[in-house]
């Protein structure tokens, strides 16, 4: 008999969703012989779309969204004891929250079921008041991305907390297939000279801080004019204003194209040179890893969970958060040094396959499911 895993999952852009989430990738590659997936979304999408593809049963559960003190009171019970009563329904041993942000719900309908649940953790850099807030520590188990987001939760904890088991479980990405280095068409479509560097970043909202790379930016141009830049992402109207004046401010038009949302990165991966991340926090930013399973050597900021993805020096570089301008240094390196750009784009390509394959992340997330449902049997429950 399958052991029935429910997963409480939101789903802020229905319209979008990467081949490399890490829930469809479980759900590819789950064992079915010993698990059966369940997961409540609050809406449809393409993300339940794959996922029903996949082989999980998904359930539209309404107004699981992201739990919020303000509207508490009436919407917490409600979610909560609908979520216990489909957890009933499906037969559920397990109850995941798999954003901090639905712990108060997992939490609830644990209780009122008598299951155990699992809370993982896909921020880092939080203030303590994020990890309170939600409950995180009354989680039967506690699994993170990266180390960096569990040590925000060991520091938020008042002194002789007693924590659940935590896990760090490193997001797993899916290996592109083998192809040319770069997309020369798409470079033309582009603008770019064979000559030519291209900076890329994906994700544009404020906490990715797209204005940091156009900075960086603006100082490498006057010492290598060939410096283009790529951002692929939403961005809303307001904040594509501004950082549209940014980059006339540095001299960078014509030279910096916003790409928007795209269904698939893999070309504009390929478009790309150097990855750059700029994000003042992070848990284990999946953009990184993607870039760096597309051969491309990274610039961030240590912060988070980055530095357990980038080898300084190997795979790219880590600069101080906010710095600028060792920013903006080690971009102008990449760009100018090609072939230590290519060394360190084919280091980051084995790091991937080492330590952030899709394999050992879903086998740590079974190992993680058994560790806690048979922890709760032997407790008796």
């Amino acid at each position: 008999m399958t052991r029935r895993v429910l997963v409480l999952q939101t789903l802020g852009q229905p319209h979008l969703f990467t081949p490399n989430n890490a829930l469809l990738t479980l759900a590819r590659r789950l064992d079915r012989a010993r698990y059966t997936l369940g997961v409540a979304v609050p809406r449809e999408g393409l993300l339940t779309e794959a996922l029903r593809r996949a082989g999980a049963e998904v359930f539209i559960l309404g107004g699981l969204r992201t739990y919020r003190r303000h509207d508490a009171l009436w919407r917490w019970p409600a979610v909560s004891l609908k979520a216990a009563r489909l957890a009933w329904r499906f037969g559920a041993q397990l109850i995941v929250a798999n954003h901090a942000e639905l712990a108060p719900f997992a939490r609830a309908a644990a209780r009122l079921t008598g299951r155990p649940w699992i809370c993982f953790l896909r921020q880092a850099d939080r203030p303590p008041e994020y990890y309170l807030k939600y409950g995180v520590a009354r989680a039967a188990a506690v699994a993170a991305v990266s180390e960096g987001a569990i040590r925000g939760l060991r520091v938020a904890m008042p002194a002789g907390t007693i924590l659940p088991p935590t896990r760090v479980i490193p997001t797993g990405i899916e290996l592109p297939e083998d192809g040319v280095s770069s997309d020369r068409l798409l470079r033309s479509v582009l603008g770019a000279a064979p000559s030519d560097r291209i900076v890329g970043a994906v994700g544009l909202r404020g906490v990715k801080r797209p204005d940091r790379l156009v900075e960086a930016l603006g100082r490498i141009l006057p010492t290598f004019p060939g410096v283009r830049g790529l951002l692929v992402g939403d961005l809303d109207p307001v904040h594509q204003r501004s950082l549209e004046a940014l980059v006339a401010q540095r001299g960078l038009a014509g030279r910096l194209h916003f790409a928007g949302r795209q269904a698939s990165m893999a070309p504009w991966f390929a478009a790309m040179d150097v990855f750059a991340h700029p994000s003042e926090r992070e848990g284990l930013p999946k953009a990184v890893l993607e870039a760096m399973a597309h051969r491309l050597p990274v610039v961030a900021f240590r912060v988070g969970g980055i530095p357990e993805a980038i080898e300084d020096g190997v795979t790219g570089f880590l600069c101080p958060p906010g710095d600028i301008e060792a920013f903006a240094s080690r971009l102008l390196r990449l760009v100018t040094q090609a072939e230590e750009a290519v060394k360190m784009g084919e280091s980051g390509r084995m790091r991937i396959l080492e330590r952030f394959s899709a394999a050992t992340m879903v086998q740590g997330m079974m190992d993680l499911f058994d560790s806690t449902i048979e922890g709760r049997r032997l407790r008796g429950a």
